[in-house]
């Protein structure tokens, strides 16, 4: 073998990526390159704010690679189409990427191996940086789970005596070396043009650092401090309580497994043992989510339960646009929708009240507001946003959905008491008189009871 061609998709870090420790222990010189290959995503190409993240990713891996002499290639087009031509310019016959779990990804990756292979030109797909591969796990029926705790406990269980990190197993990359067999062809970073003329998109900067040297900071800050506060802070959205790992998660710069073993030593640890719990578990929700979508993966735009398909919910353009820009007249929930639109992220807790309040009180359907997190969350992730929208409308995994409706009032005085969380993202408007509420919050709760109900009896 006289090189191989490492693609880079979702796994944009050094450390820990197995396609690059395959080529470093085989000792190969690589090539290095990134496919924005936008038509093949089809419907589900990335979003607007994601896009900027992934610019800004793709720039500091670029830096990272370039420090070990190695140039990051950028390319456009059908991802088979351009292996094949760099294949053509170079003769490197093999191509190593890690898995990817989207089922039109994983559709469109047989694809390209099945082209390749005709060439000639093998494709190495890697396992990656989750928990567990998502059909390993099944209940006693040999069915998928559908049910988050039960799927917990025995993943859980599975995680029992996972490694634990070795001191300074993160500081040095992979020993690497450049082909001297390099493409001509591509572009630069710049001219993917993956950012469009959104101007929002230039206050994200104020918010986030991507790239991998920035999620072990973030990684470190939250285990080095913040931890022990987690079960009580991470429902508190004023407060900085929680991790904001989640785009460096999507982007893999960081990996779950990467996290549980910097953090097994706190599992095993008395004062911090039920925080690490708590945080293992929310991890363990995006594993959940990825396993959901594995196994049933029409429910990016179908309910789980057909018993709330056939127009449950009916749009409303005004309402929608109202609830977009955060002109519902009910404070925490034009809150959430402010801080989406400024940052580009919100509060999980929050999200599951702006969710509730779209799909229950004013009965429009989730697939809209799935659409609208898809175009503005830097950590905009199919399995966790379709899976969470779904959770949240009573259509998709849970025991008994539909009597789950928040009050967003009553949230806001449980875990915004003073008011800190809404008057930071509302500015002068919170406290003043404000507009009439879209609904009344009572009568739409039982209008909402009433639609579930008529489908569930």
């Amino acid at each position: 073998m006289n090189g191989v061609i490492i693609w880079f998709r979702r796994d944009l870090r050094l450390h820990d990526n197995p396609a690059l420790i395959w080529a470093a222990q085989q000792g190969h010189p690589i090539i290095a390159l990134y496919i924005d290959s936008a038509e093949e995503e089809g419907e589900w190409v990335t979003g607007a704010a994601s896009r900027w993240w992934l610019q800004q990713s793709l720039d500091t891996l670029s830096q990272q690679l370039a420090e070990e002499g190695i140039r990051l290639h950028f390319f456009q087009g059908r991802a088979a189409d351009v292996l094949l031509q760099v294949v053509r310019e170079t003769a490197i016959m093999n191509v190593g990427c890690t898995r990817l779990s989207e089922p039109h990804l994983q559709a469109r990756d047989r694809k390209s191996k099945e082209q390749l292979a005709e060439a000639g030109v093998t494709l190495h797909i890697f396992d990656e940086w989750h928990l567990l591969q998502p059909d390993s796990l099944l209940n006693q029926q040999g069915k998928p789970y559908k049910v988050f705790t039960p799927f917990w406990k025995r993943l859980r269980r599975e995680l029992t005596g996972f490694p634990v990190a070795e001191t300074g197993s993160q500081s040095t990359p992979h020993f690497l070396k450049p082909s001297p067999r390099q493409p001509s062809g591509g572009g630069s970073l710049a001219e993917l043009a993956l950012c469009d003329l959104h101007p929002w998109q230039q206050k994200l900067a104020v918010h986030w650092q991507p790239g991998e040297r920035f999620a072990w900071q973030r990684l470190e800050l939250f285990l080095g401090g913040m931890l022990g506060d987690y079960p009580v802070s991470r429902d508190r959205p004023a407060v900085d309580g929680i991790s904001m790992l989640s785009p460096h998660l999507h982007f893999g710069e960081i990996t779950a497994r990467q996290i549980l073993r910097e953090l097994m030593p706190l599992l095993d640890h008395s004062a911090t043992s039920a925080a690490a719990e708590a945080w293992l578990r929310q991890l363990g929700w995006a594993e959940f989510a990825r396993y959901v979508l594995w196994h049933f993966p029409y429910t990016t735009d179908q309910p789980m339960d057909p018993r709330f398909g056939n127009n449950f919910w009916q749009m409303d353009e005004v309402k929608f646009t109202a609830w977009k820009k955060g002109e519902t007249g009910v404070a925490i929930i034009d809150a959430g929708m402010r801080q989406l639109w400024q940052s580009g992220w919100m509060h999980n807790r929050v999200r599951m009240l702006v969710a509730s309040f779209l799909t229950k009180n004013l009965g429009l359907p989730w697939q809209a507001g799935a659409s609208w997190f898809w175009e503005t969350l830097v950590d905009a992730d199919l399995a966790n946003n379709s899976m969470g929208w779904q959770w949240v409308a009573g259509c998709g995994v849970d025991a008994s959905p539909y009597f789950r409706i928040f009050n967003p009032e009553t949230q806001a005085q449980r875990f915004d008491q003073e008011g800190a969380y809404c008057r930071h993202w509302l500015g002068d408007e919170y406290g003043q008189p404000r507009r009439q509420p879209l609904v009344d919050l009572k009568r739409s709760r039982e209008q909402a009871l009433e639609r579930y109900q008529s489908r569930v009896r």
